[in-house]
């Protein structure tokens, strides 16, 4: 059912406080990508060091955007500024994770620019109008054209993990017709809260692809 967004404020020790759920879900995402991250530690590949950087920054974004909302009537609109700032760092990562496994270096390297160059206009965007919107947009090119179009090339390479990454883009996929479209199920499981859900089910499915990568990469090289 879709239903209007509605914004629940609570109180709680005096604070005039906002959206508890989405502070509830963020922070089951930011649980998640901190554990993946401690448990990929000792991988010392360039794929697996970026993504654990990737799992790292994406974990401090959404434990940062759950007090962006949870907060908001103390911090407004800058206060969810440094969530989106680690969310477009972690898509770096992730992204020049993926184009680690391209073996034409010059390609890699133009793919390289052209990735940095995106995020740090559409960063420079979000910050400026102030607006989630460009944020948003950078994660659909991100995870959509980058990782999903990547997996897709690698997985046909035979290159283990990749179907993964591909369900975990397909998993996250539908967070953006979500999001645009205003769809919200209850009032304790609005937009938010699905794309926060979705999150952290496309961050499962990445784990699982990674782990898998490793795994194969360690028996190779015994």
């Amino acid at each position: 059912m879709n239903q209007e967004f509605e914004i629940i404020f609570f109180e709680l020790f005096n604070l005039k406080l906002q959206e508890p759920m989405s502070l509830v879900t963020n922070w089951m995402t930011a649980s998640f990508c901190l554990f993946a991250a401690f448990k990929l530690k000792g991988e010392e590949t360039n794929f697996m060091v970026l993504w654990r950087r990737f799992f790292l920054y994406l974990g401090i974004s959404t434990a940062l955007g759950g007090l962006g909302h949870l907060f908001f009537q103390y911090t407004g609109i800058y206060g969810k500024m440094p969530s989106w700032s680690f969310a477009i760092f972690s898509g770096l990562f992730v992204s020049f994770a993926m184009l680690s496994l391209v073996q034409e270096g010059k390609w890699r390297s133009s793919m390289t620019g052209i990735v940095l160059f995106k995020s740090a206009l559409l960063l420079i965007y979000a910050l400026w109008f102030q607006k989630f919107l460009f944020v948003a947009i950078d994660a659909i090119m991100t995870y959509l054209i980058i990782c999903g179009g990547s997996a897709l090339y690698f997985s046909r390479k035979f290159i283990p993990g990749m179907r993964e990454i591909i369900l975990g883009v397909l998993i996250l996929l539908p967070s953006a017709f979500i999001f645009l479209m205003n769809v919200n199920v209850h009032r304790f499981l609005n937009r938010d809260d699905i794309s926060h859900l979705l999150m952290l089910g496309c961050a499962i499915s990445f784990y699982a692809g990674v782990k898998k990568f490793g795994a194969q990469a360690l028996k190779v090289s015994k």
